[in-house]
């Protein structure tokens, strides 16, 4: 019997709901299995590589490939502005809270431009 013309109508409540359960207990199970030769394959592809598992999907940080696959590393940016009491800001992400209340006091952004 094909699912096509398999007549649903004919079912009860009770047994529609059994049927679900079975499909979807049938989904996860075949999930797994999928997901079981899937991750074989990537053993093997790592494998006949020579290289981790890890460093294949680029999650091993120690890597050399991870860095030369262009994972970002932060660099630390030069403050471009400053206030008299030392607070400093780069001028990126948002404004900092001493110069946000500097501002609404009267004071220009420019005013706390370094050099």
């Amino acid at each position: 019997m094909s699912i096509e013309t398999l007549d649903l109508n004919t079912y009860s409540i009770e047994e529609l709901s059994n049927l679900i359960s079975r499909a979807e207990a049938t989904i996860r199970h075949k999930k797994v299995e999928t997901a079981d030769v899937l991750r074989k394959q990537v053993e093997q592809t790592a494998a006949a590589l020579g290289v981790s598992i890890n460093e294949l999907l680029g999650l091993d940080k120690s890597s050399k490939r991870v860095a030369a696959t262009g994972s970002k590393t932060s660099t630390k940016v030069a403050p471009k502005y400053r206030d008299a009491h030392g607070n400093t800001w780069t001028g990126r992400g948002q404004k900092p809270v001493w110069m946000r209340d500097a501002i609404a006091q009267g004071a220009k952004q420019e005013d706390f431009l370094i050099g």
